[in-house]
């Protein structure tokens, strides 16, 4: 038995069997442009209501997010937000972090430490990785409507800082949702 034969399909030669393997990965991709054109034009339409979020930083795993614009989030979950204007993001940028503290709440600092009733979270850090200073945000009891965000990555910028600080409800874009 030559090995052609052991490596093609019942009945077909090996030229064949690599034709029907092409013609099978060529249908896969062309279904994959096809469900990513079609996913498109859904969100597109849905642009109102949803919105896509890509992350390209460390500080949350996952790359992609759907946000349901208008849905305000719950402690733990994830808020797509705009952030003050300040010197490290760009008008019309909006972030993706994650709800810790909600209105009611306080949020205490000692020195670089943040607790939120009375939880150690999370330590600001003094410099921005390019070594720009950076402040501690704000502490006191958060506002009803007001929201203090945080990822676990030891350089997010959230509201351990003032730059970022806490959200207002009018800032929030909506709940997010991680996909990949």
């Amino acid at each position: 038995m030559s090995h052609a034969s052991t490596t093609a399909l019942p009945g077909m030669d090996e030229a064949a069997t690599r034709a029907a393997r092409i013609a099978k990965n060529r249908r896969f991709i062309v279904a994959l442009v096809a469900w990513a054109v079609a996913g498109s034009l859904i969100l597109i339409e849905l642009r109102p209501w949803v919105r896509l979020a890509f992350n390209s930083s460390d500080s949350l795993p996952g790359f992609l997010y759907v946000v349901r614009v208008g849905v305000l989030p719950q402690r733990d979950q994830l808020i797509a937000f705009y952030p003050p204007r300040n010197r490290y993001t760009r008008d019309g940028m909006f972030f993706v972090k994650q709800v810790k503290a909600i209105g009611g709440d306080r949020i205490e600092r000692r020195d670089a430490e943040f607790f939120v009733n009375g939880q150690h979270l999370a330590t600001a850090k003094a410099h921005s990785l390019k070594g720009q200073p950076l402040q501690p945000g704000p502490e006191g009891v958060l506002p009803d409507g007001f929201f203090w965000v945080w990822t676990p990555h030891p350089d997010s910028f959230d509201s351990r800082y003032v730059d970022v600080g806490w959200i207002a409800a009018d800032r929030v874009l909506g709940r997010a949702y991680r996909l990949l």
